[in-house]
């Protein structure tokens, strides 16, 4: 106890009895504090946790009213066009988390007066270079319609495969411009479901998934894509025995990954091209893409 010699006893008491108040609340205070910190993290921990669930749940709700949407859509398609929809959203749950690789500033190389004037096997079509004619002759080839200028070819290279015992099947071939439009614009509002978004901002996030109309190389007839559009067909033996025989049929891997800041498009190993037997093989032996190839070999020479 402190010794006030020169206060009273009554002084020194209240004296005393105030530093005793001050310590006791100075403890309390400190253990005030830390509880409300406590419960303050608690909250807004909790907070935190409703909020996760809420956009959870708001983004389920989303896709699920989106799959209804698209499912009302599909009604007034036809059972071809059903099952390129389906194929689509197999794609799109491919490419999800792969969008950002595509590179929406690509400065692509002017074919216009190429495919006005070239065999229509070598016509280069991409996201800067637009079909102009949509009248593409077809042929049945395993099920799925093709350009007239490839179905024999193809037909022999899937047989070919079926003797070395590697199974192929056409998941998508040719498809028209209304179906490609109808797939684009379906894109679209997939987009805007998901986040509120312009128009432009929809179709541009749209395109990165699925070809705008007159831009795919599906709408000429002359690429197919093989065996369910899997990720993981680069690993498979067909896969294989396509990059080993393609070309001897006329056909070439179109979107290499180390190609697509020249095409626009991410990798996709089961989409084959058709360009005739002579120019596939120069274009493997060249270690191009069809864009450059078709630049570098046969614009410029």
């Amino acid at each position: 106890m402190r010794n006030y010699r020169r206060l009273t006893e009554k002084a020194k008491n209240k004296l005393e009895f105030y530093n005793k108040s001050l310590k006791i609340f100075t403890k309390t205070s400190k253990f005030l504090i830390i509880f409300i910190l406590i419960i303050l993290l608690f909250l807004t921990g909790i907070i935190s946790f409703c909020i996760y669930m809420y956009n959870k749940h708001k983004n389920s709700h989303n896709i699920a009213t989106n799959n209804i949407n698209v499912h009302e859509n599909s009604n007034n398609l036809t059972e071809i066009e059903k099952k390129e929809l389906e194929r689509e959203s197999e794609k799109q749950e491919i490419l999800s988390d792969s969008q950002d690789v595509i590179l929406n500033n690509i400065n692509f190389y002017d074919f216009s007066d190429w495919n006005n004037n070239c065999a229509p096997e070598l016509i280069v079509i991409n996201a800067g270079n637009k079909l102009n004619n949509s009248n593409i002759q077809t042929k049945i080839c395993r099920g799925k319609e093709v350009s007239i200028l490839m179905a024999d070819d193809l037909e022999n290279m899937i047989a070919a495969a079926f003797s070395d015992n590697i199974k192929l099947w056409i998941s998508s071939g040719y498809r028209d411009i209304n179906l490609q439009t109808k797939l684009f614009n379906r894109q679209v509002e997939r987009e805007k479901s998901r986040e509120l978004i312009s128009q432009e901002e929809a179709e541009r996030r749209a395109s990165q998934v699925v070809a705008r109309p007159y831009t795919s190389e599906h709408n000429t007839g002359l690429a197919v894509d093989f065996n369910g559009v899997e990720d993981d067909f680069y690993k498979t033996q067909e896969y294989k025995w396509l990059q080993e025989n393609a070309h001897k049929y006329g056909f070439i891997e179109r979107y290499q990954e180390k190609f697509q800041n020249i095409t626009g498009v991410i990798y996709e190993p089961w989409h084959f091209r058709y360009v005739g037997k002579e120019h596939a093989e120069k274009i493997k032996q060249s270690n191009l893409c069809l864009e450059k190839y078709v630049e570098k070999k046969l614009i410029k020479n």
